[in-house]
């Protein structure tokens, strides 16, 4: 599979993120047979296969980045990465990019990492999903922030994306969207609120997320301790 592997220092942070740009058009099925658990994707299509292929090549990179060479992230049991011992990260993709973070993890402190991409969601479809996603008092919010609606509505769901990664590892369960509302939306972050307690996180804890994007896409970032 062609990928392109670049990376950068996510804006106002000294958070390094790897970015692999790759063409799913030219993935091969024993391309997956670098990764050691490529057993379990056996039946994806490969449209699936080649996004796993590039989170992952974009896990080892950032891995390297703290002097961690040739592990690759496996799959959990809810589909999460397996970091190595002392370490944990993120990985997402869109399109045909893939990102991934990762930082120490400090057994002081509840680390988490979380990191998602996302297309900008178009007017129209932001008007059909967009109580799927918010509250009213969260639309009120994104209504009043300087963003049009369609923006404001793909930021805060790739945010609540990011908390979720960032959460689940301490967390470990699934929660909806309602489990968190939006406080605070500017041009740089965004506050969320838990709306009830997750594992050791209580209900009121408010988290933020930092963002950098552009009229097509966005990224969110959420990192916990350190």
């Amino acid at each position: 599979m062609q990928t392109h592997l670049a990376h950068f220092i996510f804006p106002n942070t000294v958070q390094p993120v790897v970015r692999v740009d790759f063409d799913a058009a030219t993935f091969k099925p024993e391309d997956l047979f670098w990764l050691p658990h490529h057993h379990r994707l056996s039946k994806a299509v490969n449209k699936r296969k080649a996004e796993h292929l590039a989170g992952r090549i974009a896990a080892c990179e950032a891995l390297s980045f703290h002097g961690i060479e040739d592990f690759v992230p496996g799959i959990g049991l809810h589909r999460e990465p397996c970091w190595p011992p002392g370490f944990t990260g993120s990985i997402t993709h869109s399109g045909n990019v893939a990102l991934a973070a990762v930082i120490i993890d400090d057994p002081t402190q509840r680390s988490g990492m979380g990191i998602d991409y996302e297309t900008i969601i178009t007017p129209e479809i932001a008007q059909e999903i967009y109580g799927g996603i918010i509250e009213s008092a969260e639309k009120e919010r994104i209504q009043a922030a300087p963003f049009p609606f369609h923006y404001a509505l793909t930021l805060v769901f790739s945010a609540k994306e990011s908390l979720f990664k960032a959460l689940f590892r301490h967390v470990g369960r699934y929660f909806d969207f309602s489990a968190v509302s939006l406080t605070e939306i500017d041009s740089q972050q965004l506050s969320l609120t838990l709306n009830e307690s997750l594992g050791p996180f209580q209900k009121g804890e408010t988290f933020t997320a930092l963002w950098k994007g552009d009229a097509r896409q966005l990224i969110t970032l959420i990192q916990l301790g350190g």
